[in-house]
């Protein structure tokens, strides 16, 4: 369900992509599914999760900037300014406040040691910077359609992706339950 919600304003720009819409139109379609997405936040979770908060933030500015001068390449680029924000948190968070976000985030879901911690906020600063530059990437050198798609396609299939290697990462350096480790007493002893 989760997954769904943070697709919602991400899917205005799929109909774009089959030319049902135009850039402009699916904009505001944009920025109407983020505030829906604000407001079942908060009534989902009796708060606006921050990556909510962000994204529509990002939604609203780079919208009307857009919407304001009729010009496309500001929503465009709004992807890679919020994922290379994202890199630039998780760099500097251990830099400046020696705090692992990650850690913060789900530490009391997964125990792991401290250099598995800085190895995966490592990678999350990098996927959030590869996925910013490969959306600046379409979004300068293809047309419109294209990179309606691959903001959808792109991106989520980028971080599906990216989810299945982060899993396997973490599955190997947790620490797993005792019982698991122990072997099997023999029946009869």
């Amino acid at each position: 369900m989760d997954f769904v919600i943070d697709l919602v304003p991400a899917l205005p720009f799929l109909l774009m992509g089959f030319g049902l819409i135009t850039i402009f139109q699916a904009t505001q379609a944009a920025m109407i599914a983020a505030i829906l997405q604000v407001l079942v936040s908060r009534l989902r979770y009796g708060k606006v999760k921050p990556m909510h908060a962000f994204t529509f933030a990002a939604i609203i500015v780079f919208g009307s900037i857009t919407l304001l001068l009729h010009d496309e390449m500001f929503i465009k680029i709004k992807t890679t300014v919020l994922n290379w924000g994202f890199a630039l948190a998780f760099l500097g968070a251990p830099l400046f406040f020696k705090k692992n976000l990650l850690k913060l985030a789900i530490d009391d879901k997964i125990l792991m040691a401290d250099a598995a911690w800085k190895l995966l906020n490592l990678m999350w600063a990098t996927y959030f910077f590869l996925i910013g530059a490969a959306n600046l990437y379409v979004a300068l050198n293809y047309s419109q359609e294209v990179w309606g798609k691959f903001r959808v396609f792109g991106i989520y299939g980028g971080l599906l992706a990216f989810m299945v290697i982060q899993g396997v990462f973490v599955y190997r350096h947790m620490e797993h339950d005792n019982a698991e480790k122990a072997p099997a007493a023999k029946s009869g002893e």
